[in-house]
């Protein structure tokens, strides 16, 4: 592993190379006994990536229309001559320098390739070093890697590359209780009772979880250094300014202190089918708690076009103008995040900050995300001024998550209780097994299933003398 250039008063870029279970790029070709291809059932055919060839050969092929693509392949290596082991489309063998698996021919895997920009803060001088640890802990243990390869085959339709921000700058003021408690400075560091790779999360892993779920993000950190205090969306306007985050790809904008399930794939794969300038995810509230948040006003469900934006609305007309008979009664649409934004509006947002830093600020909130950028987004987006490159007008479109996502901003220690507690009463499924398994204390599982004593021992052993990451691999000893 390789850490480049860490600088505490600029911006770093954290490369990691030769990190256990980075994707592997290069394909040789499959080496088999005499006679056995390695080709499977409709269109599917094992790969061996890297430098596998040196240490596995593709023994024999039991692939037939009845039991689909499988294969047994043995290891190389004298002492493990006797292991044999059963690679099927679910299995997978993977390290830093080599890869075998099952994929059907153009298959795209992970579906999108983007980084993660953070934010970290700075005050009197001081980094919150403890922040950024929390960003490069993740990488640095494999996390990243176990959550793109459960999920890597379920978001292959995405079709843009993406980009994702999360803002770590706010002052967290509601949390500082639990976050003193830790000893951290800023919110998102603060530990949860959850694990990852037998590891302790943070909040702001949380985040990052949800979004590797949906694909590939590059092993670097653009973490941008920010003074405390400047509102949600200060790093953010930074880092467009300084050309830090490019405006070239759409941007996926959550904070680091929403805990969620929320499936972040579907709402990429929503702004894509839309067409969309700006997507919101919201979620329905009963109009009595809307004095609180941040309410969206629609025309109809159907096309889901925003026409209005507006934070903590106070006049009790307007608040019951946005009601939507369809979501039950009194219900109306919150805006909760996370947000897409197309590259159109991103241009729109850099030009107007760099030619006046004053436009997106609010003297009470400072550089508040929702009630400054969003809302000002949308009214230039009505009035035509954020057009595509072939000048047609676009919309802000909205996201509304199902019923079987649960979101929670974790902005009290009262908020982050209940979402633990919601976690045991079955709520935040799709969040991955082993997070959701340790908080309610049972045991994780990896798939790999062995017959006997001698083959578990030769598996063990091979998997640690190779530094392999398996799954879903039967092993069988064999004389």
């Amino acid at each position: 592993m390789k850490i480049s250039a860490i600088n505490p008063y600029i911006k770093s870029y954290l490369y990691f190379s030769g990190e256990k279970n980075e994707p592997v790029k290069k394909r040789n070709k499959v080496e088999c006994r005499y006679g056995i291809t390695p080709k499977g059932i409709n269109g599917e055919r094992l790969v061996m990536g890297g430098n596998a060839g040196e240490y596995f050969i593709l023994t024999r092929n039991l692939s037939n229309e009845k039991v689909g693509s499988k294969f047994i392949v043995e290891s190389k290596l004298p002492e493990y001559k006797h292991l044999k082991m059963l690679i099927t489309p679910e299995s997978e063998i993977k390290s830093d320098t080599m890869y075998i698996g099952i994929k059907k021919k153009g298959q795209r895997t992970p579906s999108f390739k983007g980084r993660l920009y953070g934010s970290i803060r700075q005050e009197d001088g001081r980094i919150d070093y403890r922040m950024q640890e929390e960003y490069i802990r993740y990488w640095m243990e494999g996390m990243h890697s176990k959550i793109t390869e459960q999920y890597s085959d379920q978001n292959n339709e995405i079709k843009e590359d993406y980009n994702f921000f999360i803002p770590s700058d706010g002052d967290g003021t509601r949390y500082r209780d639990i976050t003193t408690l830790q000893g951290g400075v800023t919110k998102p560091a603060s530990i949860i009772p959850a694990e990852l790779n037998e590891k302790k999360m943070s909040l702001v892993q949380s985040v990052i979880t949800n979004f590797t779920k949906t694909g590939k993000l590059d092993r670097m950190f653009d973490l941008v250094r920010v003074k405390p205090a400047q509102g949600s969306a200060y790093a953010f306007l930074e880092a467009l300014r300084t050309n830090q985050l490019s405006t070239k790809k759409p941007i996926v904008f959550s904070w680091g202190d929403n805990f969620s399930d929320i499936d972040v794939a579907k709402l990429m794969k929503t702004h894509e089918e839309n067409n969309s300038a700006f997507t919101i995810t919201t979620i329905p509230v009963d109009k009595s708690q809307t004095k609180s948040l941040s309410i969206v006003k629609i025309d109809s469900l159907e096309n889901g076009e925003i026409k209005e934006f507006v934070e903590k609305p106070k006049d009790e007309y307007y608040i019951n103008s946005c009601v939507i008979e369809e979501l039950g009664d009194n219900k109306c649409l919150s805006a909760v995040g996370p947000y897409v934004i197309s590259p159109y509006v991103l241009e729109w947002i850099k030009d107007k900050y760099t030619e006046n830093p004053d436009y997106f600020f609010n003297t009470d909130k400072g550089y508040d995300f929702s009630s400054m950028i969003i809302a000002k987004a949308l009214k230039a987006i009505q009035a035509g001024e954020i057009k595509d490159e072939k000048g047609n007008s676009l919309k802000m479109k909205l996201h509304i998550i199902s019923d079987q996502e649960t979101w929670s901003d974790l902005g009290t220690q009262k908020d982050f209780s209940n979402a633990m507690k919601a976690i045991k009463q079955g709520k935040y499924s799709n969040l991955p097994y082993e997070m959701i398994s340790t908080i309610k204390r049972n045991v994780d599982e990896d798939g790999n299933i062995t017959f006997d004593n001698n083959a578990r021992k030769l598996f063990d052993e091979m998997r640690e003398k190779l530094n392999l990451n398996t799954k879903n691999i039967i092993s069988y000893y064999s004389e």
